[in-house]
């Protein structure tokens, strides 16, 4: 066998311009797949720095008669998941929020995580240095210690292996640092520091059992599937709706229970499906790709059909001249692994730079093993697919045929057929991809027009988180809010300012339920219920939100003043329908000593979490002096640009308080944009492969109108020797690449219709068949068909009638 590799090899340099074509274009096909596994391996399959992802599953709650699908938990919710220990070896809950770190020149906000005992457990890793928390420091009360994050100590301690054991301020408290993780594990959301949790005694009574506040994961003991921890949890939540209580009452009436899910289903939040559909989009390249080269083998194997007729005739059996060939096969798509091995370094770059960032943060761009094994298997798999069929055409002619055929090329209708078959099945899988990136770039146009219900132009913001050990009364949180923002109303620029908890598209959106005066829920009811948003006055102003009835917060909505709200108007048309909701009270929660609030506005409504999924849920705004929250939002409208707004919102925080650093600067337009990075990933992405598709195609279509005018030369001249014009000649050839174009077009919407039900649930107002993208792809294919027909046939017109007549 080596000996035919040798062969093979002289062969192929003997041949640089077909060989450099053929492994160029396994190159591209090879090195954009193995990116993009490289992308779904991290994502889907081996999230860093979890071990055993298999047995690693997310614990979440429902309430399906609330719209909410996916939910935290409760702290009682993680308790009987905690306690289920037959199934999990360990279970562990979080709470993310951000720490103020004050130990360095300036201060700075680090993303932290609150999380019990067993967190570390649970995605089976250890500390790098020092060690993970004790069961006695997660307590409430307990002494204050921290774990840092890899990232974090570099970035501040200098990689300093000497910070362990000492004691750094975090939200204006000492902690005692007992840990540095390694650089691989940072869950969840690239968090810089872990603290413990101390979840207090009470929450563990069913006073708490539906406040939902913790994100909860579990490992699975060994041999235990994510379907049977799964089917244990939803157990566990049968079991509450049936044991006789209130709390069961109302899981039934609400729709409320349990669920787990492979945790790796969440490590890529939006973008899971996008990478999926980027996958198939690859593999499809690919097999265009194969297919080209395969047309080349196909014309390469006529150009010496004499060769192997003769060493067929000396005795050489058929898998004897398979193996030459398979021999070719196996050097190209070596070199071309190598080669696309260098262009998956950069394309997993490239795609790490282009993926939305809240997504791929923390991945590696390097190349691992996995990465390694995927590139070796699809170049073998390629090789098979390039290679094989030609190879079996070529060894099964008879040889008498051949050597009959004399100095010609050989078998030239049949090899015509198999590379005109080839062309059709990538013009086919051309227009699958264009099909696709077009209803995807149809999808993002009209994401783009959806009003978020507010006016984004022209709006800074910023986050802070208020330290308990500074802020505890709610009189000193909102006076330092007052204080910030009458500084900030004076600045130059800022036309109205506002403070709000949560702000749209930041990632937050909490709801609750609430009770009208005068109204029960009836039986199977769970009550209203609505999402939750604090503001000051100027908040409605500052974002452009309509007022619809009655009045805005105004500076008198204060502590100590008349409780108000503002509801919006698809809180109105839920449970207001055909009524006036102004002056109606209302209180949040269920229990009978809650404080009743007094409706005094109606706004329009504001889309919270993103523009084409909203749910239409309404909301309810309470007035955030009266109910100041330890973290908040700074909002600031500027007459024109908003850049020097930054610089004055920070200005303002410093002169509040020196210690208070900022979180996300950033204009709320970009917020907006941000929310639609995941389509437009997917849609950039597979524009550029269906170019590479379509010209590939357009290649192959070339290749064969070459070959069959270089087949037909002979008959050519004939025909313009007996007076047919030189447009007819042209018209002929320009047709035979058209009807085999039109072929796969005709194939290939077919395939689009099936494939485009795929990607159904990530379109917005297109349908999957939608007549204007079907119409430009098509029109598109066949334009590049028609240009790629007619250069040759330009030359087919330009053949000497007396020069073809003389050919034999």
């Amino acid at each position: 066998m080596l000996n035919e590799f040798r062969v093979a090899l002289r062969s192929l340099l003997k041949t640089p311009a077909f060989t450099l074509t053929a492994v160029a274009a396994l190159a591209l096909g090879i090195g954009a797949n193995t990116a993009v596994f490289g992308l779904v391996n991290q994502l889907l399959l081996n999230p860093p720095g979890m071990s055993e992802p298999e047995r690693v599953v997310a614990i979440r709650a429902k309430y399906d008669k609330l719209a909410l699908k996916s939910i935290g938990v409760s702290t009682p919710d993680f308790a009987d998941v905690r306690d289920a220990r037959e199934t999990f070896e360990a279970a562990a809950a979080v709470s993310t929020g951000d720490l103020n770190y004050t130990g360095g020149s300036t201060p700075e906000r680090l993303l932290g995580a609150a999380v019990s005992v067993r967190w570390f457990d649970v995605f089976g890793v250890k500390p790098a240095l020092g060690r993970a928390f004790t069961p006695e420091e997660d307590q409430e009360n307990a002494g204050p210690v921290a774990i840092l994050s890899h990232a974090a100590w570099q970035r501040l301690f200098g990689g300093d292996p000497s910070v362990v054991g000492r004691t750094i301020p975090l939200n204006q408290k000492p902690h005692k640092v007992v840990g540095v993780m390694g650089a691989e594990f940072r869950w969840p959301r690239q968090t810089d520091i872990w603290v413990p949790l101390g979840l207090p005694a009470k929450e563990y009574t069913v006073d708490y059992r539906f406040n939902e506040h913790l994100w909860a994961y579990a490992r699975t003991r060994p041999g235990i599937s994510a379907a049977q921890a799964d089917a244990v949890v939803r157990l566990l939540a049968e079991r509450l709706r049936n044991d006789g209580t209130g709390n069961g009452a109302f899981a039934r009436d609400a729709g409320w229970g349990m669920f787990a899910v492979p945790a790796r289903e969440f490590t890529a939040g939006d973008t899971r499906t996008p990478v999926l559909v980027l996958m198939g989009a690859v593999g499809f390249v690919l097999l265009i790709a194969c297919s080209n080269i395969a047309g080349l083998m196909v014309a390469r194997a006529a150009a010496r059909g004499r060769d192997t007729a003769v060493r067929a005739a000396l005795g050489a059996a058929r898998w004897q001249l398979l193996r030459h060939s398979l021999a070719e096969s196996l050097l190209l798509a070596g070199a071309g692994a190598v080669a696309g091995l260098a262009l998956a370094w950069v394309g997993m770059r490239t795609l790490l730079l282009l993926a939305p960032e809240r997504t791929t943060a923390g991945l590696s761009a390097g190349l691992d093993l996995p990465m390694l094994a995927f590139t070796v298997l699809v170049a073998v798999g390629a090789s098979l697919l390039f290679g094989l069929a030609p190879a079996w055409h070529a060894s099964g002619r008879a040889p008498v045929d051949a050597l009959k055929a004399g100095g010609r090329s050989s078998g030239g209708s049949t090899r015509q057929t198999l590379r005109s078959l080839l062309v059709v099945s990538e013009t086919a899988l051309a227009l699958v991809l264009l099909v696709g990136a077009g209803l995807f770039l149809r999808s993002l146009a009209n994401m783009q027009e959806i009003h978020p219900g507010f006016d984004a132009q022209g709006v800074m913001t910023a986050g802070l988180s208020l330290p308990d050990a500074v802020y505890k009364e709610p009189a000193q949180r909102a006076n330092f809010y007052r204080t910030v923002l009458e500084r900030l109303a004076s600045a130059p620029g800022a036309t109205v300012v506002a403070a709000a908890v949560p702000l749209p598209f930041t990632g937050n959106n909490p709801s609750a339920s609430f009770n009208i005066e005068g109204r029960q829920p009836g039986p199977g009811d769970p009550g209203p219920h609505a999402d939750v948003r604090y503001v000051t006055p100027g908040y409605f102003g500052a974002l452009k939100v309509p007022l619809k009835a009655g009045r805005l917060f105004t500076a008198q909505d204060r502590e100590g003043a008349l409780r108000v709200v503002v509801v919006d108007e698809n809180l109105v048309r839920q449970y207001w329908p055909g009524e006036s909701p102004l002056g109606k009270r209302l209180r949040r929660g269920t229990s009978a000593a809650a404080a009743w609030w007094t409706v005094v506005g109606v706004v329009g409504h504001v889309k919270h979490a993103s523009l084409a999924a909203d749910v239409g849920k309404g909301a309810i705004y309470y007035p955030l002096f009266q109910q100041p929250m330890s973290s908040a939002w700074i909002v600031a409208r500027s007459a024109g640009d908003t850049a020097p707004l930054a610089s004055a919102i920070r200005a303002a925080v410093r002169e509040a308080d020196p210690a208070q650093p900022l979180q996300r600067l950033s204009s709320l337009d970009e917020l907006v944009a941000s929310s639609l990075d995941a389509p437009r990933f997917v849609m950039r992405l597979l524009a550029f492969f269906a170019a590479v598709a379509l010209f590939m195609a357009a290649l192959g279509l070339f290749g064969v109108i070459s070959y069959s005018v270089t087949q037909r030369t002979q008959e050519l001249g004939v025909r313009m020797a007996l007076g047919a014009p030189r447009t007819s000649v042209l018209r002929m050839v320009v047709g035979q690449g058209f009807r085999l174009a039109a072929s796969g077009v005709a194939v290939g919407v077919l395939a689009a219709l099936a494939a485009s039900r795929l990607l159904a649930s990530q379109l917005y107002q297109v349908t999957v068949f939608d007549p204007p993208t079907f119409a430009a792809t098509v029109g598109i294919l066949l334009g590049a068909a028609l240009l790629a027909s007619y250069f040759p046939a330009r030359r087919a017109t330009r053949v000497d009638p007396l020069l073809a007549l003389r050919q034999e």
